[in-house]
């Protein structure tokens, strides 16, 4: 029998109104327990360190978790276990102060801001190219951003070259560009007075050299197979696993699917796709069925206009690690590897260009900016191909 939660600190006043807030939310019992015993820990350390209910910044939060790791006890809690908590606080008017930041994390900031505001990227874009320039800053200036003008070629040089170690040459070459981004931020900004983005070497990495990825033969159906349709979970499994094999989506574009996006009347369907673009595209019958299904079976969320919404609670709409969970689920269920959710954009484009359809309507309905992308699709026409092939030298004896 479990202990009943022992309540003191600045966090017990707002007890009973974070439980009631996790039953609303659809936790079960054994849920709502596990995160009043959080809420204890939490209140008794607040309470050792002098601090309010309102100290819970997110420094705080990381100090939290890092002083239970250091415990010996066996429940050791992570960062986003407490979100439902910071949560719950913002609601009720306990807003933590923002944490002050460090110079190094102004200019990332500013940086950030740029790339939101100017070049218009995707919020999962944008998490890349910071990921790209906090490691170049650490690395190369030391954290300082006083260092940034004293920055020299060889500094990106060696930078790029010991990613190479590491990654392959595509990644490497993601890299590259963001990293040019970056430099060319801080040349805009007169941070350093060399333009320095062309110093990151481009490796040589051509986009010919290989064949699109796709799904063998009878992959699609079995994965589709594998999803329980009479359950909530598996009705949207089947719906994302269906949009992904017909319209050959990006997983951030499945994720982001809204209700209103579907216009049932004229059986169209918007797509948010790259730099906030919105394509209209036909709604394949069996498509409209499968998401139609999901929709009668999905509980509703007013906070939420997302097709896709999580089962388990906190619910709220998935994100694009979320479709990648569920196409890793269903091939587990199907006993086969994983694979990527970006080759059934392959199977899709190969599918269209077998039965026919020119380079650019497959261009158009996958919504490429460039004709030379989708120009890759050509080398699996195989048929195609074969019209086009010299024959072989007859060697004479």
């Amino acid at each position: 029998m479990k202990q009943p939660v022992q309540l003191k600190g600045p966090l017990a006043p707002y007890a009973s109104g974070f439980r009631a807030h996790l039953e609303s939310d659809g936790y079960g019992p054994e849920s709502v327990d596990a995160h009043l015993r959080l809420l204890a820990r939490v209140s008794c350390w607040l309470d050792g360190q002098g601090l309010g209910p309102d100290a819970l910044s997110p420094k705080r939060v990381a100090a939290f978790v890092a002083a239970s790791r250091r415990t010996r006890s066996k429940d050791r809690p992570a960062v986003r276990s407490l979100r439902p908590l910071v949560r719950y606080l913002g609601t009720v008017g306990i807003d933590a102060p923002p944490d002050t930041r460090s110079p190094l994390e102004e200019l990332a900031e500013e940086y950030r801001c740029y790339l939101v505001g100017e070049r218009g990227l995707a919020p999962t874009t944008v998490h890349g190219y910071m990921d790209t320039a906090t490691s170049f800053l650490s690395e190369c200036c030391s954290g300082d951003p006083g260092l940034v003008a004293n920055m020299s070629a060889s500094d990106v040089k060696d930078f790029v070259l010991c990613a190479a170690q590491r990654l392959s040459p595509r990644t490497v070459n993601e890299v590259v560009t963001r990293l040019r981004s970056l430099l060319r931020f801080l040349y805009l900004k007169g941070l350093i007075d060399v333009p320095l983005a062309q110093a990151a070497p481009w490796l040589a990495h051509s986009r010919a050299g290989s064949l699109p990825r796709t799904l063998d033969a009878g992959v699609a159906p079995r994965l589709l197979e594998s999803c329980d349709r009479t359950t909530v979970v598996g009705a949207r499994d089947f719906a994302i696993v269906t949009v992904l094999t017909r319209l050959g989506l990006r997983a951030s574009e499945v994720a982001g699917l809204a209700l209103e996006d579907l216009d049932w009347r004229l059986g169209e369907i918007v797509i948010r796709g790259k730099g906030g673009t919105f394509d209209r595209l036909p709604l394949p019958v069996d498509v409209g069925q499968a998401l139609a299904a999901y929709l009668e079976r999905r509980a509703g969320d007013a906070n939420c206009r997302q097709v896709f919404l999580h089962v388990k609670p906190p619910r709220g709409g998935v994100q694009m690690t979320d479709v990648r969970a569920v196409v890793r689920r269903a091939c587990e269920r199907a006993g086969m590897k994983d694979t990527s959710t970006h080759r059934f954009r392959h199977a899709a484009a190969t599918e269209m260009l077998r039965l026919g359809a020119p380079l650019h309507e497959i261009g158009q309905v996958l919504r490429h900016h460039d004709l030379q992308t989708t120009a890759i699709y050509a080398k699996v026409d195989f048929a195609t191909l074969a019209t086009v092939a010299q024959p072989w030298p007859r060697v004479l004896p």
